[in-house]
């Protein structure tokens, strides 16, 4: 009996949230001002989520589109919310410190220094000829060069008799270097329009850049959190993290004072489709404004303790004594 009346309750919250408000409590809502000075009011932040393909060649195509889409963005000095999975700004970030992308550091790591895990997973993606008898480092470091070979779409050039060196394999990666330095460029100064989609296992590293974060929700991690803003994806009721934006995603949500915001997702699969809307775009809420806010603390009141004038006389206190008296009552 009472699960069924706690599976009715939980209907009834969902059926509830319908309205797709969020309302915090008076007394809950934080009082913010915001660097820009943005009037009181009812804001959605309507937001751009671009997906982040698996295989090489399929990021390779992507990046050409991004990296169009961020160089119109700069020339244009025009802001758009967009969505990234972490992976993809740990990608661009690895890019401007001259490293590789997260899924390639397999194949650019001294080929002595790879674990048993990293060999097998370099087996189940390259099969390939290489020298007899070469050792057990040669046939790694020869695997290595022939994936960034075929990187470079010169898979042909791979001859399967040499004894490639680590030399070999650092001049291929200088070469992407060269060809993906101009997308980390362009990243730099529009990196506060992007929002990182996170997951339980990144949050933490995630939240650390202090970007707005997109994600399920928090798993407890707030205090290791340091980005202001946090979008959540689903939310069936109010949530207040003290300092922080919380927004949820299709509803609105009350919880700083004075404000109602609401959140718009959209899903984007080519991120050229933006550019040609680019100018026309709507000044609508941006997420670099929302996130540069500071928080106002309510003033603190010193009661005082009251005190006495030294020179106030202190009152004597009448004492009646137990005695018998004459005066009656009749």
């Amino acid at each position: 009996m009472k699960k069924n009346a706690f599976v009715v309750f939980l209907l009834t919250m969902l059926m509830l949230t319908g309205c797709q408000k969020l309302v915090a409590r008076r007394d809950e809502s934080q009082v913010v001002e915001f660097a820009n000075k943005m009037p009181k009011g009812e804001y959605t932040l309507k937001i751009y989520r671009l997906d982040y393909p698996e295989t090489p060649s399929d990021r390779d195509a992507f990046y050409e589109k991004f990296s169009v889409l961020m160089s119109k963005m700069v020339a244009h000095n025009k802001d758009i919310n967009l969505i990234i999975p972490f992976e993809l700004y740990q990608d661009i970030k690895n890019i401007g410190k001259r490293d590789v992308r997260e899924s390639e550091k397999v194949y650019y790591k001294p080929a002595s220094e790879l674990t048993e895990d990293e060999k097998e997973f370099i087996d189940s993606k390259i099969d390939i000829s290489y020298p007899e008898n070469a050792g057990i480092f040669q046939e790694y470091l020869n695997k290595q060069v022939y994936y960034w070979l075929n990187y470079l779409k010169r898979g042909n050039e791979y001859i399967s008799g040499n004894y490639y060196t680590e030399l070999d394999k650092m001049k291929l990666v200088e070469e992407i270097f060269e060809n993906r330095k101009m997308i980390s460029k362009t990243f730099e100064p529009i990196e506060n329009d992007f929002i990182l989609e996170v997951n339980s296992s990144n949050i933490e590293e995630a939240g650390k850049t202090g970007l707005t974060l997109y994600t399920d929700g928090t798993f407890e991690k707030e205090d290791s959190i340091l980005s202001p803003v946090i979008i959540l994806k689903k939310a069936i009721w109010e949530t207040l993290i003290p300092d922080k934006i919380v927004l949820a995603e299709g509803m609105i949500t009350e919880n700083v004072k004075d404000y109602e915001f609401g959140v718009r997702v959209i899903n984007i699969a080519d991120p050229t489709s933006l550019v040609e809307n680019l100018e026309n775009e709507e000044k609508g809420l941006k997420i670099k404004d929302l996130k540069n806010f500071k928080m106002v603390k309510p003033k603190e009141v010193i009661l005082k303790k009251a005190s006495v004038r030294e020179n106030e006389k202190r009152r004597d206190i009448l004492k009646i004594e137990n005695e018998e008296t004459q005066w009656r009552i009749n």
